[in-house]
């Protein structure tokens, strides 16, 4: 199996040979880091591996182009790098990814999974998508008719599921988009949308994500104000909060409007 490029390598080799077959080796070899970087912080923190949509792209790109590239090994690694394009949400990168993945790959295991999870996501539909996020987290999940022996590719899928910076990643962009949308929400909501037991692991989980203070405002604050009478009251921003007065002054009058209108209807 090849060793890891850097992410810089990994960068300069896009830039000199992305259409290159001689690449999917190299390019598989870091989708695995990317993966194995979300398992394990005591990995994330030995290799120089960043996330790169572009170097998944590509790879998904070329095994478009060179089928006989992919085979059995290469559907599994197109759900690595689907399952990376997930942890982006609310990020388009899954349906950007997804638009590049053949239907018959989209409809095996792990993928298709994937996408029930990127759909649940993509409708707000956070705490039936800890269900199905899970699944992934079962090696034997999904196995195909005749298959045996669980890949390593899969392994390391269920690994980074199982372990907690996956789901703190789509956790934590969870809570943001609840607080962008919502001043204060019922706690049993925010509980069952987080897939978290009690206040206290909310309380916990929300003094670590921090969000904007204000439109423009470089300050920031923990996104859980405070949990009160069985609600959830987030931190106040541009985004959750009503605006006292606007900056906007309508210009024209409904009477202007209204009068422009029967001159027009006369006409006819």
């Amino acid at each position: 199996m090849a060793s890891p490029l850097s992410h810089s390598e990994i960068q300069n080799l896009l830039n000199s040979s992305a259409y290159d077959p001689k690449i999917v080796s190299k390019l598989e070899a870091y989708v695995r880091a990317q993966v194995s970087a979300v398992a394990s912080s005591i990995v994330a923190s030995e290799l120089d591996v960043k996330y790169s949509f572009d170097a998944n792209r590509t790879l998904v790109k070329l095994y478009q182009f060179f089928p006989h590239l992919e085979g059995e090994q290469g559907i599994t690694i197109t759900a690595l790098a689907a399952f990376l394009a997930l942890l982006q949400f609310p990020e388009t990168d899954f349906m950007a990814l997804g638009c590049l993945i053949p239907e018959r790959v989209q409809s095996l295991e792990p993928c298709a999974t994937l996408v029930r999870c990127a759909e649940l996501l993509e409708a707000c539909q956070f705490s039936d998508f800890w269900p199905e996020f899970r699944k992934l987290g079962i090696p034997e999940y999904g196995a195909r008719e005749g298959e045996t022996v669980v890949s390593d590719d899969r392994k390391l899928l269920s690994n980074a599921v199982n372990g907690s910076s996956a789901s703190n990643q789509i956790r934590s962009n969870m809570i943001k988009m609840l607080a962008a949308t919502y001043r204060s929400a019922p706690l049993s909501v925010v509980l069952a949308a987080l897939d978290l037991n009690d206040e206290g692991s909310l309380l916990s989980f929300g003094s670590k994500v921090m969000v904007s203070m204000g439109e423009g405002s470089e300050n920031e604050t923990a996104v859980v104000e405070k949990i009160e009478g069985g609600f959830v009251v987030f931190a106040a921003s541009s985004d959750n909060t009503k605006r006292i007065g606007s900056d906007f002054k309508e210009g024209v009058k409904y009477d202007a409007v209204a009068a422009m209108m029967s001159k027009t209807a006369l006409r006819q």
